[in-house]
């Protein structure tokens, strides 16, 4: 299998709190639009590889406000659609 190899650069281990840290060097991070917020997923593999993967923000979740707020809109604009529904299944 050909791997498809865009940049290799060898950085130093440090330590920090309880933790092992390596940094991203910073070409790389704005080319996969990492930020301080980003998240990423580091898999263990058993060859020793430990690769690093963007992870993409998850949807919408029904705690977030964003979700809270567009269904409390659609509750007011419909209301009396789903009322009428409700009554129809009666």
């Amino acid at each position: 299998m050909k791997k498809d190899i865009q940049n290799i650069e060898e950085r130093n281990v440090v330590a920090t709190g309880g933790s092992l840290v390596v940094a991203i060097p910073s070409k790389m991070a704005a080319q996969l639009k990492l930020t301080k917020e980003s998240k990423v997923k580091i898999e263990m593999l058993t060859d020793d590889k430990l690769p690093i993967t963007k992870v993409e923000p998850n949807p919408l979740t029904t705690t977030d406000p964003k979700f809270l707020a567009a269904a409390q809109r659609a509750k007011n604009k419909y209301a009396e659609t789903l009322k009428m529904l409700e009554e129809s299944d009666q």
